[in-house]
């Protein structure tokens, strides 16, 4: 019997943990290996005290605004910069690394065709320094199995509504933004699973203009293929819709290679940009 056929058997919030990475589709695997259902048994939630100096805590993921600063100072390690006056172009990165998390279980359970209960209020994130290191779904997220591909995916695009919401509070970061963060991810994890049989109509839903519920969608057309008007650049180019900011921070002046704004640059300028070479 399977992992996923004794959570069938089992599927109550008391069932045991299992690192979403088991359970996925191979292509999905590398990616969740630090995504569980369940809360593992080796975790050991620490204290508000001991986070402050820098240890790992469990929150519940509806706390994070209460983080701001060590998301902050997390970044400001990494990056350089100043927390306040940087704060935007900080928590944009911040949430790369967030989305690296979430984005890899949400398309496991598109290609599962199970729905994953992604709410805020049953999830936990581990912080290690204002660092996200893991993620805690319920161990009873994974629903049955669903027909309808919109119900697969439908979870992951609200959880990200949640979070996306929340960091853009922190420091009035345009939520496009941290859409096309994602988005850019998504684009890249559906490309890893592009050549799974039945899969491609599904994944491209996601991007499509309009969401299921009719309104605009925050993920449509996060990437797109262009022609450059530079031979310096590949033709053709794979563009962000919406740069990510990390050039606003002092010192962080080579763009990312799918960024936009290398599409404006003169060959001069191009020249200088070590993710083009």
């Amino acid at each position: 019997m399977d992992i996923l056929q004794r959570m069938v058997l089992n599927p109550g919030a008391d069932a045991p943990a299992h690192c979403f990475a088991a359970l996925a589709p191979e292509s999905m695997a590398s990616y969740l290996e630090h995504v569980w259902l369940g809360k593992p048994q080796h975790s050991q939630a620490a204290s508000e005290t001991e986070n402050r100096a820098g240890e790992s805590v469990c929150i519940p993921l509806t706390q994070l605004g209460a983080y701001r600063a060590e998301l902050l100072d997390a970044m400001v390690s990494h990056y350089g910069g100043d927390g306040e006056i940087h704060a935007r172009a900080l928590l944009s990165q911040w949430s790369k690394y967030y989305f690296w998390l979430a984005a890899p279980a949400g398309i496991a359970a598109l290609l599962l065709r199970r729905p994953l209960d992604m709410s805020p209020a049953r999830t936990q994130l581990v912080l290690r320094a204002g660092m996200p290191t893991a993620l805690y779904f319920a161990a009873d997220a994974l629903q049955p199995p669903e027909n309808d591909c919109t119900r697969c995916y439908a979870p992951l695009v609200e959880h990200l509504q949640v979070v996306i919401e929340t960091l853009a509070n922190m420091a009035r970061i345009a939520p496009r933004v941290l859409w096309g963060n994602v988005g850019n991810l998504l684009d890249y994890l559906a490309g890893q699973c592009a050549a799974l049989p039945g899969v491609a109509n599904d994944i491209a839903c996601l991007f499509r203009p309009i969401a299921a519920d009719g309104s605009p969608n925050p993920l449509r057309t996060p990437v797109r293929q262009v022609k450059p008007g530079s031979a310096l650049l590949p033709d053709p180019f794979r563009a962000r819709r919406v740069c990510c900011m990390r050039n606003q921070i002092p010192g962080e002046t080579n763009l990312c290679a799918s960024c936009p704004l290398l599409l404006t640059m003169h060959d001069e300028e191009l020249a200088l940009q070590d993710s083009i070479r």
